[in-house]
């Protein structure tokens, strides 16, 4: 990541007050900010580049965001251009990310739901994100859980997309993205079930210590056991998300918000998900799922077997 001139980036936002960075990756470096007028604190993320077609490209992620008004989604505010300097100001999320969180098993279950109904939103509008991991999902200062980062996202049109590149972080990659294959909603769900099998197990789905190469391979040829210590109906759901074939996963985001709704009420019991702590707007139709009255699984040890990672 080239160095940032803060002068510039200060210059091209009047109004503005810049801070310190917020965090960086292969495709920004986010700055903490501040609508001097509005008396709002932004985060403003900076992408430079020699090459004319970036400009272009973070437009188009611009317009992207500005189309997904969702309570799980970070809203964007702001795109300014200027040069090879791409600035774009965004919500600040003061909770942090989803990797430095330890979660009780409802609230992964809780954020499974709320990223699934980001993703519903963003599927309706032609938004693939392809970039679901941890460091992705993103906490307001009362816990509520938002999806960010859709960088690299592209529109597809129909069911499915053609990816021009691989793009994406290979321990959360599906396997049709790995091989560059048609992409469409399932991928995204593939990477939801990478999270939250994490979530879940405390592990990782493949061995950390596992070179690039044969990682990637891990993802297309490797069928993951039962996750260890998962209740049957969170394990089923968690293994059809992980699924090679696209077709074998849940029909669509919102279809797995059912599935996941309905499998956590077996487990967990009904109202589960206000004694999940997280706040999570949803439709009525999936939240009704967390509230009726389902069959329990028989052995209560199955619920203490989640660990809280």
């Amino acid at each position: 990541m080239p160095v940032v001139d803060r002068g510039r980036v200060a210059a091209a936002l009047p109004g503005y007050g810049i801070g310190g960075e917020l965090g960086s990756g292969a495709f920004g470096l986010v700055l903490a900010g501040y609508h001097q007028e509005l008396d709002r604190p932004v985060a403003v993320k900076v992408l430079t580049s020699p090459d004319p077609g970036a400009a272009v490209d973070f437009r188009t992620e611009a317009r992207l965001l500005s189309r997904l008004d969702h309570p799980h989604i970070v809203r964007t505010y702001d795109c300014v251009v200027r040069g090879d300097l791409c600035l774009l100001v965004m919500e600040l999320l003061s909770g942090g990310t989803l990797a430095h969180r330890a979660l009780r098993p409802e609230a992964a279950c809780a954020v499974g739901l709320a990223v699934a109904d980001a993703l519903t939103h963003a599927h309706a509008h032609g938004v693939l994100h392809r970039d679901i991991k941890p460091a992705n999902i993103l906490f307001t200062r009362d816990g509520q859980p938002k999806l960010t980062d859709f960088g690299i996202s592209k529109v597809f049109e129909g069911s499915a997309s053609t990816a021009s590149r691989v793009v994406g972080t290979p321990r959360y990659m599906a396997p049709e993205q790995i091989t560059g294959q048609r992409l469409g909603p399932a991928t995204d769900l593939y990477a939801l079930g990478v999270v939250l099998y994490e979530l879940f197990t405390g592990t990782r789905l493949a061995p950390p210590e596992l070179p690039l190469p044969v990682l990637l391979r891990h993802h297309t040829e490797v069928v993951p056991p039962p996750p260890p210590g998962v209740p049957a109906p969170l394990g089923a759901l968690l293994l059809r998300c992980l699924a090679k074939r696209p077709e074998d996963r849940p029909a669509g985001a919102r279809m797995f918000a059912f599935e996941l709704a309905r499998a956590a009420t077996s487990v967990f019991g009904r109202h589960w998900l206000d004694r999940a702590g997280l706040p999570v707007h949803l439709g009525a139709d999936v939240r009704a799922l967390t509230t009726r009255r389902l069959p329990r699984l028989p052995r209560p040890q199955d619920r203490s077997a989640l660990p809280a990672a």
